[in-house]
């Protein structure tokens, strides 16, 4: 998959990248993948996309034009305006363990180094999101250890979309939304309402 984007903050728990021009940013709940120097391949969940001036303090102000007019007439406006991104870290593959079947051996927990600046973020293709799901150790940091931000439930009902479309929307996917609603119900305990919330929408 090309790059979207490049690192520009980062820590173990998150990065913000700031997305290429002329690239659609990625979607909310979303999964984002940044290769380190050393092979090590983290996973991320899109949290949050802000659009505004490039330049600290200053506010973009109403033109009265739309986009084909804007890069007729003021493509320099486009110049300092940017796109970031900020996924919350939950996985990663060192890149050599694999499972008994070849597959990357993705574990769901905080890498042991965060990405550095530059890195190159990518979308993570349907194979890889698949993958992301059993045992569903993410949705624990997720419920628990959400983006402060942003909130949690939202999050989650975009990651069981994601899973669901990832496995190709038939029977398979709908056994591996029955399998994380039932990881969610342990996880809620006794929240009923905000469980049956969570399902409904992910539907």
């Amino acid at each position: 998959m090309p790059h979207i984007a490049e690192v520009i903050e980062s820590s173990t728990r998150h990065v913000v990248a700031e997305v290429h021009r002329d690239v659609e940013p990625p979607a909310f709940g979303s999964w984002v993948e940044v290769t380190t120097d050393d092979g090590t391949v983290l996973y991320g969940l899109v949290s949050h996309a802000e659009t505004g001036s490039i330049e600290p303090g200053r506010q973009a102000v109403a033109l009265g034009r739309d986009r084909d007019e804007l890069r007729r007439e003021m493509p320099q406006v486009l110049e300092l305006i940017r796109t970031t991104i900020r996924a919350q870290i939950l996985a990663y593959w060192d890149g050599r363990a694999t499972t008994k079947d070849g597959e990357p051996l993705v574990r769901q927990t905080l890498p042991p180094r965060p990405a550095a600046l530059h890195d190159f973020v990518r979308l993570c293709d349907p194979e890889a999101v698949a993958r992301l799901a059993a045992p569903y150790d993410f949705l624990r940091t997720l419920a628990t250890y959400p983006d402060p931000s942003v909130p949690a439930d939202d999050l989650i009902v975009a990651v069981m979309r994601g899973l669901y479309d990832a496995h190709g929307r038939g029977n398979e996917a709908q056994t591996v939304l029955v399998e994380a609603g039932r990881a969610l119900a342990r996880l809620l305990n006794d929240d009923h309402e905000r469980l049956h919330s969570i399902l409904r929408r992910a539907q």
